[in-house]
């Protein structure tokens, strides 16, 4: 049994996966390496740092606020160890001569044991440490690039400046001079470009990849801040030759130039569109025909002739983020192109994995199961839409496909792009839900669709072998798609509040507290869509609606009622408060047997009351499936206003807190914290 990560393990983990571009993951894991090293400063600054390019700047901020200074930390052992210098030392100065005995000497056993405490306790980074330096200097201008304070731009130039000044490290020479300039200290800011540049190395190839890249971008960062853009041109242009480049180093060198832009700074448009973002690509299509399928669609003999056009296409787009399902067929054969370029793929499931793997896997032969197996222990991540069973309901296929779509559009949002649609198609295959027609379809962008005309590419290949066009001898009945189960789930999206502080309620007060809610229904009917389904019980709140933007305004208003409508007017408490959990996923509809009204049920509501309890009194707390659900239905939204040429405008934020232990050891959750 391998020995469990040791901090510096954790650390070089960590900062390995922010390096990458995978922010979401290393503020997972900074979560789990905190939990075998508590009092770790390193380990605190990276989660802070992780959660920040996740989109967590509120949250991140609030956890940088609660870490205590160092120094204060470590104030009490201090303390002690002045306070026996102080009692003991005078007297043992001026006392006789005689050697002191055992017992006036028990002190200084004392005083190693507090030392000794202070040495252990001491955090890294309380001194000049370059590491931890640096990495306060990235988190203080991350808030300054999110909030705009000119307090966190100069402590990101002063952490970048003492590290420099320490240790001589031409990146942190270069931060100082491009924060300087952005702070209106021109001079300062060429002066220690040229210093930097001078420490910079001139002919990096004996350094590994990404230093050898930063070695250059840092000359090309110097010769641009001191004037000489051509110069920086061309050191841009050998960084960039290198073939081993990682697209995150070049997303960090874009948002530096991009910073200086926004600084009023010349940038060159041509050393932009050098550096440009990462491209991010969803890949989805038919899958393998099941045994005996007539007529053809995607036969085994056009495998081949599949895996090549989809590289030609990764190759053209130069693809470095994937995201796809992986049935056997078009997915899987995206998702092993992309492995084969040592890409980022991440996986997205409608349902229970085995149920997949029996599914739209094994109907293709052993080999493709052999295959799928293969890849879920080489992508990035694994996501369900449901862990649920599939029970025969195809619908998850669509929803599904949803789920990508705004799991892509999250990471492109944080890294300043929009992702691309690859799908194999052909247009006389079926259409139902979740197929490769359906998606494409519901894609809100076609100047980011490309296709690979699959009937195209089975002709080529039936033509050059005319064995393969003949039908095949008396084919069995096709095997069904799955056990259908009735009644059908839907897909639902469902909000449980809670409010805050009713237990406390005295009973004189509790009609007060129905006239105050019959104003807060007042005013939802004025700003919100009527819910489909609302239930009450006590001091808890029950919504159920189809759309995910619907009910995040609905969220939203009651969260506005609560903050605007005074409760003393009813004789209440002056404040209310309530915790919102909001969740999205195949749910079961009908009428309650004993009481004949509409009920919405199923594991998925469960899961959304387990969600409301974590929620911190006055804001919106959501899972990994609505936000994505809520993206996607966003980015259709926002498609169509641009299409009538109306502008569409950010109305919520979305900061990523992590994976969350849900209520009544419900498991753990990726869960996101939604903000008007």
């Amino acid at each position: 049994m391998d020995p469990p990560p040791s901090e510096a393990d954790w650390v070089h983990q960590i900062e390995g996966l922010i390096e990458e571009g995978q922010c979401f993951l290393a503020y997972d894991r900074a979560g789990q390496a905190r939990r075998a090293y508590p009092d770790s400063r390193r380990l605190r600054l990276l989660a802070i740092l992780a959660l920040m390019r996740s989109g967590g700047v509120l949250e991140a901020r609030k956890l940088l606020c609660a870490m205590p200074d160092a120094l204060e930390a470590l104030e009490p052992i201090a303390h002690q160890i002045l306070a026996d210098l102080r009692q003991h030392l005078p007297p043992l100065l001026t006392e006789a001569q005689d050697p002191p005995g055992e017992a006036s000497l028990a002190w200084v056993l004392e005083l190693a044991t507090h030392l000794k405490q202070l040495g252990e306790r001491t955090p890294v980074g309380t001194t000049e440490d370059l590491g931890t330096l640096d990495l306060c200097a990235r988190i203080h201008a991350e808030l300054w690039r999110h909030q705009g304070s000119p307090e966190d731009l100069r402590k990101s130039r002063q952490a970048h400046l003492r590290a420099f000044q320490a240790h001589r490290q031409a990146g942190n020479g270069v931060q100082a001079a491009r924060l300087s300039w952005l702070l209106g200290e021109t001079e300062l800011a060429r002066t220690l470009a040229r210093q930097a540049r001078a420490a910079t190395i001139e002919t990096p190839e004996g350094l590994g990849p990404k230093d050898r890249f930063f070695a250059r971008a840092h000359q090309a960062e110097c010769c641009l801040l001191l004037g000489e853009p051509a110069l920086a041109e061309d050191q841009f242009r050998l960084a960039l030759a290198d073939g081993q480049v990682h697209y995150a180093w070049v997303v960090e060198v874009r948002h530096r130039l991009l910073s200086l832009q926004e600084g009023d700074f010349p940038v060159p448009a041509a050393l932009l569109d050098l550096l440009p973002p990462p491209v991010i690509l969803i890949g989805g299509g038919h899958p393998l025909d099941r045994p005996g399928a007539a007529p053809p669609i995607f036969p085994p003999a056009c495998e081949e002739a599949v895996r090549h056009a989809i590289q030609e296409h990764l190759d053209r787009l130069g693809a470095h983020i994937g995201y796809s399902s992986a049935s056997a067929g078009t997915e899987l054969l995206f998702v092993e192109a992309m492995l084969e370029r040592d890409a980022e793929v991440h996986l997205v499931l409608p349902f229970a994995t085995e149920d997949f793997i029996r599914e739209r896997v094994a109907p293709a032969g052993a080999r493709w199961e052999r295959r799928f197996r293969h890849a879920l222990k080489l992508v990035a991540s694994v996501t369900h839409a449901t862990e649920e069973h599939y029970l025969g309901h195809d619908w998850l296929f669509r929803f599904n496909n949803q789920i990508i779509d705004g799991l892509a559009r999250l990471r492109a949002d944080l890294l300043g792009t929009a992702p691309h649609l690859l799908l194999v198609w052909d247009y006389a295959a079926e259409q139902g839900a979740g197929t490769a027609a359906d998606f494409m379809d519901h894609w809100p962008d076609p100047a980011r669709l490309r296709l690979i005309d699959l009937d195209a590419v089975r002709a080529r290949t039936l033509a050059a072998t005319p064995a393969l066009a003949a039908p095949p001898p008396a084919p069995g009945p096709v095997p069904p798609s799955g056990l259908r189960r009735e009644p059908q789930r839907v897909l639902r999206t469902l909000l449980f509040a809670d409010l805050v502080g009713f237990s406390k309620l005295r009973e004189e007060e509790l009609p007060g507290l129905w006239s105050y809610l019959a104003r807060v229904q007042r005013r939802l009917n004025d700003i919100s869509s009527p819910p489909e389904l609302v239930e009450s019980w006590g001091d808890a709140l029950y919504v159920v609606m189809s759309s995910a933007r619907a009910l995040l305004r609905h969220a939203f208003a009651l969260q506005d009622s609560f903050i605007r409508l005074d409760p003393r007017l009813q004789g209440l408490p002056d404040h209310l408060s309530l915790r919102i959990g909001l969740h999205a996923g195949p749910v079961y509809t009908g009428q309650h047997p004993l009481t004949g009204r509409p009920i919405v049920y199923g594991s998925h509501v469960s899961r959304t009351a387990r969600i409301e309890p974590i929620t911190l009194p006055g804001n919106v707390y959501a899972s990994q499936q609505f936000v994505a659900l809520l993206t996607a239905e966003e980015g259709a939204h926002c498609a169509e206003q641009a299409s009538r040429g109306k502008p569409c405008s950010p109305w919520y934020a979305c900061e990523y807190l992590g994976y969350q232990q849900l209520a009544k050891n419900y498991g753990n959750t990726p869960v996101y914290h939604l903000l008007p």
